[in-house]
């Protein structure tokens, strides 16, 4: 049975073993300095006791404690745990059910358990409240990733979502072109949406979109706006009618798809649910008239596209599988 208690302990005496197991978050850390400047600290930190006499290890909250020392605090507020490392990394995953830590974070906890402390994967993983296989798909993704990727998560500059969604895929097809490129996605920090796009085209497009995409991606963004903005420079008065009329027709029918569920309700008034279902069948008829009448102007273009389609997520299922 392992106790523990809270209590101030000296910033200088505490060790970061652990650090490069929870990745940065820079906007999360500009509100937790705020929020520890006004109010101080409000929830402790968790340490375990170091080899040395005196001195403790980080199991939790780093981001608080270097937000103390950027305030020049002396002091910080901890529980600490009288229990082995690994055991302590363990259970704060547990205690917090795993929430917070995105996917790599949890490929270096289990990494840390498996190739660090010499735990099984079936142990990590039970341990964790997972899976052998979950165990072993985390481990995978972090062995998977080249460093550039790593370090770019790491610090912040990645996403971990971009990171897993589309440099893992680009890694396991390019591994040179995907640390050449996740170096300067992460020095001009490039957004998760935007390296979706630049992936997609890498897969989509010719080894001269790929070399361009990989030598400079902030020129090719660049590159994608302009024809875009050049693209709508050229829609007449009509066009933009419709452009707009299009975009709202797709708003409100988002809007609807959310809101008539619960305003339609087997629990709602018969007569309430009867006018909503006239409504319905009047906007079907109307929708019917503007799906054939688009299925006239876009026919073969439609189909084209649909056969451009195919192509790409061909070239995107050979790229996974590489």
């Amino acid at each position: 049975m392992w106790t523990m208690k809270i209590v101030d302990l000296n910033l200088e005496g505490l060790e970061f073993k652990y650090v490069k197991l929870r990745s940065r978050r820079p906007v999360q850390e500009r509100r937790l300095l705020s929020s520890l400047g006004e109010a101080g600290q409000q929830s402790p930190v968790v340490v375990v006791p170091a080899a040395e006499a005196g001195r403790y290890v980080v199991i939790d909250g780093y981001k608080r404690v270097q937000a103390l020392k950027k305030l020049k605090a002396d002091v910080v507020k901890a529980v600490i745990w009288d229990m082995r490392c690994d055991q302590a990394l363990v259970t704060a995953y547990q205690m917090g059910h795993g929430a917070g830590w995105n996917v790599l974070e949890e490929g270096w906890l289990v990494a840390e358990l498996v190739r660090g402390e010499g735990w099984s994967l079936s142990a990590a993983g039970r341990s964790l409240d997972r899976s052998e296989g979950w165990a072993s798909r985390r481990l995978g993704l972090v062995e998977s990733l080249p460093e550039a990727v790593l370090a770019g998560v790491q610090e912040g500059r990645i996403g971990a979502y971009a990171a897993t969604k589309y440099l893992l895929p680009l890694a396991r097809a390019k591994a040179q072109d995907c640390e050449a490129l996740a170096e300067k996605i992460g020095a001009a920090r490039i957004s998760s949406r935007q390296v979706g796009l630049l992936y997609r085209h890498y897969v989509a497009g010719s080894r001269e979109v790929a070399k361009r995409i990989v030598e400079d991606p902030v020129r090719f963004l660049k590159a994608l706006e302009v024809a875009g903005q050049e693209a709508e420079a050229v829609v007449g008065p009509i066009e933009g009618r419709c452009l707009k009329n299009l975009e709202l027709v797709g708003g409100v029918a988002l809007g609807l798809a959310r809101s008539l569920p619960q305003a339609a309700g087997y629990d709602m008034p018969g007569a309430s649910r009867q006018r909503l279902r006239t409504a319905w069948r009047r906007v079907q008829e109307r929708l019917g008239l503007l799906e054939k009448t688009a299925a006239a102007v876009f026919g073969a273009e439609a189909e084209r596209e649909a056969a451009v389609n195919v192509e790409v997520k061909n070239k995107e299922a050979c790229v996974d599988a590489q």
